[in-house]
């Protein structure tokens, strides 16, 4: 299988490349007033959080002209593939743990190739999936200039020729690969069935008929191929009854939900997150055209006015895709905040700005809360979710706890006034499902609800940058829709699984009050400067609302409140307000709250001249 996945790209053509490097990003329609010089492959191109824009050209050989053609391209970062006409096309990215095959390849789709002379826009970003390469702490215990000296040491090992060690972390980028390939999508084919086939040996009993006839069926293909792609159909066709056999009468549907969830704020700037969106973004929509059936999700709107504001024609196919039921708006939140720190009106406001949000842009009201990642949550939300109009709940982080395992996967959560609302966390225990055997199968297994409930959540799709879903997550789904020792596979959307569930809420059990993260326990103290101001402009802005409630409605400031909110709300990401995120996030938000304050000193100053304008007995201080 190693040697079959190192031959799904055969050949290659090496692309003409050139290349112009900025601190900061640059938007497509001033990226031809840098100044740009010839690279190849093996060449770096920026250090450190640096951004830069390649044009890459080149020419399909004649002899390719019936093979499907790719774009294999890895600048040891993240980028996002432009059309020379700026629309956004796909997002790529490396440093993934998760990825395998298609992360750093652009598939050139057919009207494209019908010209062979290709020309590309690629802009880069020096930073992986996670950030930068940071210097781990020192060793406990030891004396603090030996385990610093020693970590240094530890860490240059670990980094590659020319990389430099700094107190908040390094990156180098550099030219992987700028070429073109075929994409032999037979050998693809091949080495998804036997990925599935596979994946079921480790679960099904080797006692068993099925174990005996998958092991007998992988040795005779794997016999039979010899690496001798003339051999493919027949292995192909020998593997087809072991793929065709039914699912079992009792098997559980997995509801497949394609996910990415993006960190607004965590090992990167929020800067780098508008990227990260709009990388993500692009690589779902071209998913969609390729996979009819398949439906992406994502949360925090936030985002989707990042792409809006710097990605226009973007938005406007996500628009597209949500009319056509095809992308489905998660969460009612504005993003997906800490749920321990922030006040109730803060969370009030985080509902009511999501949910606008969806309902302005998208004529849609999202009734669930969807924060998969938060750090625990108080017992208070039920009733204010609910009076949100938040019907369902959905995380899996209660799964990280350190000690105690949480005896419910789907369940009704009480709040401290009684208020219930029905609650989902999905039994893979992660948002970043690869949708194969290895996740699916243990979560069958471990699924607390299976004696009453018939299907669960998968969230699939790696996050954060990694782009969403593969092609090979949908294909491999695909595969397991109907397959014996599997549960099924069936694409849809997060809403119709509550709105099914919602029939069998009576038969679920009930959890009552807080509920508690055994861990991440130290965010609760971590940069208190950041809580505490944050908690100081909570105050301030509720006092400017109510002395402005003291004078007639058209002296509202609607327009600037909504921003000054908006600053607020962003900043209380659960990365960000926990003091989880690098220093390069908080250099940001110490800069926004000074905003939020000079905003508010303002309007105080307006308010107070217009109050004193005012009749004094129609007012009262």
């Amino acid at each position: 299988m190693d040697r079959l996945e190192q031959r799904i790209l055969a050949d290659h053509v090496v692309l003409e490349g050139r290349f112009a490097r900025s601190k900061d990003p640059v938007p497509f329609q001033q990226r031809l007033d840098l100044e740009y010089q010839a690279i190849s492959e093996g060449a770096e191109w920026g250090q450190t959080w640096d951004s830069a824009w390649f044009h890459l050209v080149g020419k399909i050989p004649e002899h390719w002209a019936t093979d499907e053609v790719v774009a294999h391209l890895d600048f040891n970062g993240e980028a996002l593939v432009f059309s020379p006409e700026g629309i956004p096309l796909q997002g790529l990215t490396n440093g993934s743990v998760f990825g395998r095959i298609t992360r750093h390849n652009f598939r050139l789709a057919a009207p494209v190739l019908k010209n062979p002379q290709i020309e590309l826009w690629v802009e880069a970003a020096a930073n992986s999936i996670m950030g930068i390469h940071r210097p781990r702490d020192p060793e406990r215990g030891r004396n603090t200039i030996e385990a610093t000296g020693n970590q240094v040491a530890s860490t240059a090992a670990t980094l590659r020729p020319g990389d430099t060690i700094s107190r908040h972390g390094s990156y180098r980028g550099i030219v992987n690969r700028m070429r073109l390939a075929r994409f032999k999508r037979d050998l693809y084919d091949f080495w998804l069935d036997m990925e599935v086939l596979n994946g079921l040996l480790d679960s099904v009993p080797d006692s068993s008929t099925r174990y005996a006839r998958i092991l007998e069926g992988l040795v005779k293909v794997t016999n039979i191929f010899k690496d001798a792609e003339a051999n493919l159909g027949q292995c192909r066709e020998m593997l087809q009854p072991l793929l065709q056999q039914s699912a079992n009468a009792s098997a559980p549907t997995i509801n497949a939900v394609g996910h990415a969830h993006i960190d607004t704020g965590w090992l990167w700037p929020v800067r780098e997150t508008i990227r990260k969106s709009a990388r993500t973004f692009a690589s779902q929509l071209d998913l969609m055209e390729r996979y009819p059936e398949y439906v992406f999700g994502a949360s925090q709107p936030q985002h989707y006015q990042f792409v809006k504001d710097h990605y226009p024609e973007l938005y406007e196919k996500i628009r597209e895709a949500v009319a056509g039921g095809r992308w489905e708006l998660q969460g009612g939140m504005w993003i997906e905040p800490d749920c321990n720190l922030i006040s109730g009106e803060s969370m009030v406001r985080q509902i009511l700005h999501g949910k606008n949000f969806f309902m302005d842009e998208f004529g849609v009201d999202v009734n669930n809360c969807w924060i998969p990642d938060v750090f625990g949550y108080s017992a208070s939300m039920p009733q204010i979710l609910k009076l949100g109009g938040l019907e369902h709940f959905l995380t899996q982080k209660m799964s990280w706890s350190q000690f105690n395992r949480f005896p419910y996967s789907t369940f009704r959560w009480r709040g401290i006034d009684g208020t219930e609302i029905l609650t989902h966390f999905p039994p893979e225990n992660t948002y970043n499902s690869e949708l194969d055997t290895e996740f699916l199968l243990p979560a069958q297994k471990g699924f607390k609800e299976k004696d009453r409930l018939n299907e669960f959540i998968s969230l699939f799709g790696v996050g954060d940058g990694g782009g969403g879903p593969k092609p090979e997550n949908i294909e491999l789904g695909r595969r397991m829709s109907n397959l014996e020792n599997s549960p099924r596979v069936h694409f849809d959307t997060a809403k119709d699984f509550f709105d099914r569930l919602d029939k069998h809420k009576d038969d679920l059990e009930t959890w009552v009050g807080e509920l508690y993260l055994e861990l991440h326990r130290g965010t609760l103290t971590t940069h208190g400067l950041v809580k505490k101001q944050n908690r100081k402009l909570e105050w301030k802005l509720r006092s400017v609302e109510m002395l402005f409630s003291c004078l007639p409605a058209e002296s509202y400031p609607i327009e600037e409140l909504d921003r000054l909110w908006k600053i607020l709300l962003i900043n209380q990401f659960h990365d960000i307000i926990p003091g989880s995120s690098i220093n390069l996030v908080y250099q940001t938000t110490h800069a926004e709250y000074e905003q939020i304050q000079d905003g508010c000193d303002q309007l105080l100053k307006e308010c107070s001249q217009k109050l004193f304008q005012e009749d004094s007995d129609s007012f009262v201080l």
